[in-house]
């Protein structure tokens, strides 16, 4: 795992890379802190390790970059400008475990857990001597809960197959659930034993955590949407609607949806009112080493400034917005001429400052206008659908984008079309399409790129894993320092 250079300042108020004496050598993880992991004794200790797990997370080697590349440039709604530029790579699936090169998200991952199983493991020895101080404790047993939940989840969905496609008995993640000795080896659960074990995660967190709005961490409500999430991806229509439709409908709920007339200009502000979960990116602390340079946002911006700009939506995905010229999100599209050739590419992202600084983004992990498309969607699919429920649900994302729009009958395929336009960029679209099994489906007129043929409908969710390369495989460095941990078929071992 890399090496660091971390503002001192910043360091002490944050970090929660703890010495992990105990971890086993597949995590490859890399301690900076002094602080033991047997001397987690106060919650100011504790407050610096789950503070910590964010850090961690929006790094450049995980939400930072690859997690939202991975979970839209192997899509049908952003692509590369042209040839080598923009992950062009990763846009036709060039995965093998010697030259992928974002091995990084799983040593990242399980450091992350790992840190969460430390303070899980000291938890009883954390003093509290009020009831404020208890609260605050089982807050920080909550994050930990629905950290380490979270990043298992992840490594399901990079690396294993959609539930729905054999009903999880791929290879999934190694679960956690401990801090490893040293030299330990783990095997790799089954899809189905990683959702079980998040699900598990995710349910004994929701008591502890707390029901106050925060910025930066998650809250009960946060957990609360990933829970959904997790249902979705894994076909539980049933529960996905019943903690989705919980949330949306509790009074206690703060978070709400941003008005129709500040939409646009609430994606230059950071902490908007119905952002569940982002995580936090300053100039202080910020998402690399280099400024920003390393994230996918600068290779998205093609504005004002020096930008990369390799990145640009497909014709498909505008053709879609095209269709309601008075949809505010059209606000989030700009036009640009690049050697001679008309683009219109993805402003959405523009720094939490407006445009001074486009590169200090920060990644965008659950919005409450997602609960509202789960909640539409598992309306739909659940064991006795609710039409009624659907169709409130899908207008309400609908008619903030215009005020003027009809009601309409809800069907999935809307409430997936409605998907596409509110969440691109946030990672969500290839995982859409293979959790239902739905082709990846780039023959459109805007293919002009010499893209591998073999990538340009993608349909390994109905197949027999000819496209075996729609999963990451495990890298060789994971594979040398853990052998245990199967190869993804496929892939040479």
């Amino acid at each position: 795992m890399k090496k660091y250079s971390i503002n001192i300042n910043f360091l002490t108020l944050l970090t929660s890379l703890i010495m992990l004496n105990a971890c086993s050598d597949f995590l490859d993880t890399n301690p900076t802190s002094d602080l033991p992991a047997d001397e987690v004794k106060s919650l100011k200790d504790a407050g610096k390790i789950v503070n910590g797990f964010y850090y961690n997370m929006k790094w450049y080697d995980y939400y930072g970059t690859p997690l939202m590349v991975l979970g839209e440039t192997r899509g049908d709604d952003l692509r590369p400008l042209r040839e080598g530029v923009g992950y062009a790579a990763i846009y036709n699936f060039e995965f093998t475990p010697s030259n992928y090169s974002y091995s990084s998200i799983w040593s990242k991952a399980y450091n992350t857990i790992m840190n969460a199983n430390i303070l899980l493991d000291n938890w009883e020895s954390i003093e509290a001597t009020s009831d404020e101080e208890e609260a605050l404790k089982n807050d920080y047993k909550g994050q930990a809960l629905t950290v380490r939940a979270f990043c298992h989840f992840d490594m399901a969905k990079l690396y294993g197959y959609p539930y729905l496609k054999d009903n999880g008995s791929s290879l999934g993640a190694v679960k956690a659930d401990k801090v490893f000795s040293p030299g330990e080896q783990a095997e790799r659960s089954s899809v189905a034993e990683t959702y079980n074990f998040v699900i598990e995660d995710l349910n004994a967190a929701l008591p502890l955590l707390s029901k106050e709005r925060t910025h930066g961490n998650f809250d009960y409500w946060g957990a609360k949407g990933l829970l959904a999430r997790v249902y979705l991806y894994k076909g539980d229509y049933d529960n996905a609607f019943k903690q989705a439709d919980e949330l949306l409908t509790d009074p206690n709920n703060p978070y709400s949806l941003i008005p129709h007339d500040e939409y646009v200009d609430s994606w230059g502000e950071p902490d908007s009112p119905e952002t569940m979960l982002e995580l936090l990116t300053t100039i202080s602390s910020h998402i690399d080493n280099n400024g920003g340079v390393d994230s996918w946002y600068y290779v998205m911006w093609h504005g004002a400034g020096f930008a990369s700009g390799n990145l640009v939506p497909t014709d498909a995905w505008l053709a879609i917005m095209d269709e309601d010229p008075d949809d505010v999100r059209h606000g989030l599209i700009e036009s640009r001429s690049t050697e001679g050739v008309d683009y219109r590419w993805l402003s959405k992202f523009r720094g939490n400052n407006g445009d001074s600084d486009f590169k200090i983004n920060n990644p965008m992990i659950i919005r409450l206008s997602e609960i509202y498309l789960i909640a539409a969607e598992a309306a739909l699919r659940k064991s006795s659908p609710d039409q009624s429920k659907a169709d409130n649900y899908l207008h309400a994302i609908r008619e903030r984008a215009n005020p003027a729009a009809a009601k309409i009958t809800a069907t999935p395929e809307l409430v997936l079309k409605e998907k596409r336009k509110e969440l691109i960029g946030e990672g969500h679209r290839y995982y859409d399409l293979g959790r239902l099994g739905l082709s990846v489906n780039r023959d459109t007129p805007d293919s002009k790129l010499p893209a591998n043929s073999d990538y340009k409908v993608v349909d390994p969710w109905n197949r027999s894993g000819d496209q075996y390369q729609v999963i990451l495989p495990m890298s060789q460095s994971e594979r040398l320092t853990n052998p245990a941990a199967k190869q993804n078929p496929g892939y040479p071992d």
